[in-house]
């Protein structure tokens, strides 16, 4: 715990992930962009048509579109595994098992993600209800009155967050040979091989993204399984990769 800890502190002192956190703010540019004379980001819609889950799993789909939030993850990943190995700065861990380190260092990542997350989430629902539900187009619920807007939301918003794990795996194992340049190309290239995969058939199936609609519970409960079990196929993967060539790795 006290490694984690200390990885932990020393990922969040740094400027570039308080600009992560920043980006999680970007809801509130809704709220600025209304003041001005322009159509940019302008929200409308059909009376009482949009809800607080709506508005979250909008203003996700678009911040993962636009990339930047896994790119600085990418970054930090290769910080804390490339960037240390290279510079030498590995030995100061001699001591320590190297699985161990592993460990700590990923879940210190996921940490940082899941806070953006949050952050996100919180912004989103501040603007609307601070602010949308005075709009005839909004409501001033959270949930959608149908059960099927309700489960696709849920499944899309699932499907983001565990695509968004799986790069970050993915770029942990590329951390571990290439240098910062080419891990946020592989991660880029996995999220545009993700974001791609609903619209080629045969593709879906091998990306959370590919089940993300329920008519009912049921095939809620299946998606959501299989989502989870895709997820946890590739992130054990490029876990046991990443592992195998971290033990090795020569001070």
């Amino acid at each position: 715990m006290a490694l984690y800890k200390n990885i932990f502190m020393n990922l969040i002192s740094k400027k570039s992930v308080w600009l992560l956190f920043i980006i999680g703010l970007y809801p509130l540019l809704i709220l600025l962009t209304s003041l001005l004379p322009t159509n940019f980001m302008q929200i409308s819609g059909e009376k009482n048509g949009l809800y607080g889950l709506d508005f979250f799993t909008a203003i996700l789909s678009t911040q993962y579109q636009f990339v930047i939030p896994l790119i600085l993850m990418a970054y930090f990943v290769s910080v804390i595994f490339y960037e240390e190995f290279i510079s030498g700065r590995l030995i100061f861990f001699k001591d320590i098992n190297r699985t161990k380190l592993l460990n700590s260092k990923l879940i210190a990542l996921l940490s940082v993600y899941t806070i953006y997350f949050v952050i996100l989430f919180l912004s989103s629902e501040f603007l609307f209800y601070a602010y949308l539900v005075h709009f005839d187009y909004a409501s001033n619920k959270f949930l959608p009155n149908e059960l099927t807007t309700t489960l696709n939301d849920l499944l899309i918003i699932i499907s983001t967050i565990l695509s968004s794990f799986i790069s970050v795996y993915l770029a942990i194992m590329l951390s571990m040979k290439f240098s910062t340049g080419f891990t946020i190309l592989g991660v880029i290239f996995s999220f545009m091989l993700i974001s791609i995969s609903p619209m080629v058939k045969g593709l879906d199936i091998f990306f959370p993204a590919g089940y993300t609609n329920a008519h009912h519970l049921y095939n809620f409960g299946i998606n959501l399984s299989i989502m989870l079990i895709i997820t946890m196929i590739y992130c054990s993967v490029f876990y046991f990769i990443s592992r195998t060539i971290f033990n090795k790795l020569e001070y």
